[in-house]
């Protein structure tokens, strides 16, 4: 509600307003320097507003932060893997981190493989990966502690069109199980056969944001 984030006289995003309901999947579009990453990165609580305020899943930013942090997956538009660790260690790891230990942690770790369909992969090394296959190892990653609420800054960028196609398919999927997506991007033909929910930003000021087939008649 009105969040603002403001670097001494320049606004990075402005009054910007958001309600999002569980199976809701919003395709988040704009150029970039618009505002998508800055609007992510408070909602999942690693920067805070100058002005406004946010509630994630009946949480505060300001006063809960940790109890969201439980309930949100958050994947950047690039982040680095071990190198010396296989697609599975590198699961176990981040599982370990969220405290998910014991016969849990693997079973979870092998189901979130078999979400994303890289069960093939799972004794390659993590850097080996494709892009494509990176992207949704990450995916993977943010899902181990079965989040309600998935911020995905730009997944699809620098996927060939097979990886695309995969890609949106799993948002899908992930959506038809009630989970509530923020998913960014520059093209809104990209996410317009995914997201029933677009907005448009533009620098820093939210000009659209409605059902998916009024903007695109807009």
């Amino acid at each position: 509600i009105g969040l603002t984030k403001k670097y001494d006289d320049m606004f990075a995003i402005r009054d910007i307003d958001l309600d999002l309901g569980a199976g809701d999947l919003f395709g988040f579009i704009g150029p970039n320097g618009a505002g998508k990453t800055t609007t992510m990165r408070i909602i999942a609580t690693l920067l805070e507003p100058t002005e406004g305020e946010a509630y994630v899943c009946g949480h505060s930013i300001y006063s809960h932060p940790k109890e969201i942090r439980r309930c949100v997956g958050y994947m950047p538009d690039f982040f680095g893997v071990y190198d010396d660790m296989t697609v599975i260690e590198y699961l176990e790891f981040f599982a370990a981190a969220y405290r998910i230990h014991g016969p849990v942690r693997r079973k979870r770790c092998d189901e979130m493989l078999d979400v994303v369909d890289l069960d093939f992969k799972r004794d390659a090394y993590a850097n080996t990966l494709s892009r494509g296959q990176t992207q949704r190892l990450g995916l993977a990653r943010v899902l181990l502690h079965d989040p309600q609420v998935l911020l995905l800054d730009e997944p699809l960028s620098g996927l060939d069109p097979r990886a695309r196609i995969e890609m949106r398919a799993l948002m899908r999927r992930l959506g038809e199980m009630g989970k509530t997506i923020i998913v960014s991007s520059h093209i809104l033909p990209e996410l317009a056969d995914v997201c029933n929910k677009v907005g448009i930003i533009d620098s820093g000021v939210l000009k659209e944001n409605a059902n998916v087939q009024d903007v695109i008649q807009k």
